[in-house]
């Protein structure tokens, strides 16, 4: 063991004192964030209360009776111990002590027949909720493919209040049904759509499909119909997944080393792909159809793999001998799973944004290279009436408190805020988050509306990005 000493002017050497421990021991870490199990019984409780309301309420009044049936249990305890405590020689003989014994004992008993009528109406609630129960792990799994995409863009950001507003929408506005399994279909169908429309609204055009398959391989996954490292394989080639031994054809240059090692590791990464190399290497000519084809993506497999194979296996397949086609692949794939209209995001609508926002509820239009919404805002302000009530202001350095004093003025007026281009004005994002945080129904003018545009940027505020209303600023 080595021991650091260091010198002292008057004393010597002396061993230095020993290090502190790093600051990462010495700090505890809470991660707040929902899991998948919590927030399905937080959507569980959403749709028994707005299909259910009566079984919600009871659930409730029962909550509270027992919390009252605890607190008078403590307090009869706390009684007794003090009639123990204070009784002077034979507690039988104590009259009033034996009284309030003799109380406590009688509310005791009232408290358990209670607490046993409670436990079989909460059984009872219990097995009424569980059919319930579906749809709130289905809906889980939804939020947490938007929340994902924050990974894409830091721009995605999505709330849970938000979700969840629009899920009880979708409830209230989704098809009813006497069979509880169609009803729930119907909820799950609608909310699917729903979100779908809200979030495609708030993404750039390039990754608009990349979240409609999200949500199907996710809702797939979640069913147990896809595998993992199925999924991996095709976002991967199968890194780490070791490689069939099943020898290249010789002679088939149009098989590259690159398609053949990716088709031995599909083979190990899916059972249903585990035959597929010695086929391809037996019957080369017939998988060369694939290869030459102007639109692989819809021709059958050999060998009767195009009836055996799903969809994804299909995919599989097709990434590793015709990866410049499986964009379109993965449309046609969505389009099969979910429906022709998850492959059609909404057109541009400002109607659409507005009629979801609010005066406490900025919208935000994300640009991107060459895109400018402002010319469709104009017009769009114009036919609601407000073409001579909207302030444009374009941020940049020292505009912030203009910017500021616009919107003060716009909130008693009731008339409408664009802030341009926010992302040159990083050092003033935080003053605004505040700003918009201060806004509320009840001390703003209700037709006050702020719109925002923006190219992504890190230093724009998470809470406005989560309670705004967000829209791709492409106009068509």
């Amino acid at each position: 063991m080595h021991m650091r000493c260091q010198p002292h002017p008057h004393k010597g050497w002396f061993p230095s004192p020993p290090p502190l421990p790093p600051p990462a021991s010495q700090v505890n870490l809470l991660n707040f964030m929902i899991t998948p199990d919590g927030l399905s019984d937080q959507l569980l409780g959403v749709t028994v209360a707005q299909e259910r309301p009566d079984l919600e309420a009871q659930r409730q009044e029962l909550v509270v009776e027992s919390a009252a049936n605890k607190r008078r249990l403590k307090e009869i305890e706390d009684k007794i111990l003090h009639v123990l405590s204070s009784s002077q020689g034979n507690i039988l003989e104590d009259v009033t002590a034996v009284q309030i014994l003799s109380e406590a004992k009688t509310v005791s008993n009232e408290i358990q027949d209670k607490d046993a009528i409670a436990e079989a109406t909460q059984k009872e609630i219990d097995n009424a909720r569980t059919g319930y129960a579906p749809c709130g792990r289905y809906n889980a799994v939804l939020f947490f493919c938007i929340r994902d995409m924050a990974s894409v863009d830091t721009m995605y950001q999505y709330s849970l209040a938000w979700f969840i507003n629009l899920f009880v929408r979708s409830i209230q506005g989704s098809e009813k049904a006497d069979d509880l399994a169609q009803r729930l279909g119907n909820i799950n169908d609608h909310f699917t759509y729903a979100l779908y429309q809200n979030i495609c609204r708030s993404l750039f055009e390039k990754d608009k499909l990349l979240f409609a398959f999200l949500l199907c391989t996710r809702v797939m996954a979640a069913s147990g119909s896809l595998r993992p490292a199925e999924q991996q394989f095709l976002l991967t080639g199968g890194v780490g997944v070791p490689e069939a031994d099943v020898p290249r054809p010789a002679g088939h240059e149009w098989l590259s080393a690159k398609a053949w090692g990716e088709m031995c590791r599909a083979a190990n990464a899916s059972a249903a792909l585990a035959a597929l190399p010695g086929h391809v290497a037996q019957r080369p000519d017939e998988w060369r159809r694939i290869y030459d084809s102007v639109s692989p993506e819809v021709e059958a497999l050999p060998g009767g793999f195009h009836a055996s194979l799903t969809p994804f296996e299909r995919l599989m397949v097709l990434r590793c001998l015709r990866p410049d086609k499986v964009v379109p692949a993965i449309q046609a794939f969505v389009a099969a799973s979910f429906g022709q209209r998850f492959t059609e995001p909404p057109p541009f609508d400002l109607g659409g944004s507005y009629k979801e926002s609010s005066c406490a509820s900025p919208l935000l239009f994300v640009l991107s290279t060459g895109s400018d919404p402002t010319a469709a805002l104009l017009a769009f302000a114009e036919s609601m009436g407000y073409g001579s009530k909207i302030a444009a202001i374009s941020m940049g350095q020292g505009q912030g408190p203009k910017a500021a004093a616009l919107i003060a003025a716009a909130r008693k007026a009731g008339s409408w805020v664009l802030l341009q281009n926010c992302h040159l004005a990083p050092s003033w994002m935080p003053a605004l988050e505040k700003i918009c945080e201060s806004i509320k129904p009840d001390n703003t003018d209700a037709d006050f509306r702020l719109w925002m545009t923006s190219m992504p940027s890190p230093a724009f505020p998470v809470s406005i990005l989560q309670g705004g209303c967000r829209k791709d600023g492409t106009p068509l």
